[in-house]
């Protein structure tokens, strides 16, 4: 009977030391997650595949991050490249044409802050001459739309360069853009269905020009 009671007694001690444990390291993984700093939207981020666009004649485009060190050298074919996985950040894309910084951001869009280059929000150009953004707003009027079937031809033009964009609108004083992206820079004259409207200059002091027509 002693004997049952001592070995009772040892099973319940052992049982009590093994809780004991337990419970100590339960506290210590809470203490260490309750410590550890939150995920917030800011730590998500895509990383991304860029697809650059290029002179036929270009071989190959290297990349590098924005402190200057190499991150990675692209073989062109066709005028294209397409990088390895990026992460959001600045960058600077080189060829033998010029040197262009861009940035990468968390939604997966990219944006040039200057250089020779531009970009439509989704793919990277590389030029060999700075280039200038012009967007043109106006409001749509009965006569557009009765005249002309809603449909309204810009074109951008000077002596070497002519760029034509078309858009449609589908009912009275709706907000009509336009947008002329990757402009060399220079004088040009804006035209709506083939009547002058304004001159615009595109240059390093003012490579992005709004427009707004009556």
């Amino acid at each position: 009977m002693k004997r049952s009671r001592k070995r009772i007694c040892s099973a319940c001690l052992l049982l009590g030391i093994a809780l004991a444990l337990s419970i100590g390291l339960i506290c210590a993984v809470s203490s260490d997650v309750s410590s550890a700093p939150p995920e917030t939207e800011n730590d998500t981020y895509i990383w991304v595949r860029l697809l650059l666009n290029t002179d036929a004649a270009v071989n190959e485009i290297r990349l590098y991050t924005h402190e200057g060190e190499p991150l990675q050298t692209l073989q062109v074919e066709n005028g294209t490249a397409v990088s390895d996985l990026m992460t959001p950040g600045t960058y600077f894309a080189a060829t033998e044409q010029g040197c262009t910084e861009f940035t990468l951001n968390k939604n997966a869009s990219v944006s040039v802050s200057c250089g020779c280059g531009w970009s439509d929000g989704e793919q990277l150009y590389l030029t060999d001459e700075q280039v200038g953004t012009v967007t043109v707003e106006r409001f749509a009027s009965e006569r557009v739309l009765t005249e002309d079937g809603g449909w309204i031809d810009y074109t951008l033009v000077n002596a070497k360069t002519r760029l034509r964009e078309v858009v449609r609108c589908s009912k009275p004083q709706e907000l009509l853009t336009c947008v002329f992206a990757g402009v060399p820079y220079g004088e040009y004259v804006l035209e709506e269905n083939g009547i002058a409207q304004c001159h615009v200059t595109l240059c390093e002091d003012t490579p992005e020009i709004s427009v707004t027509l009556p």
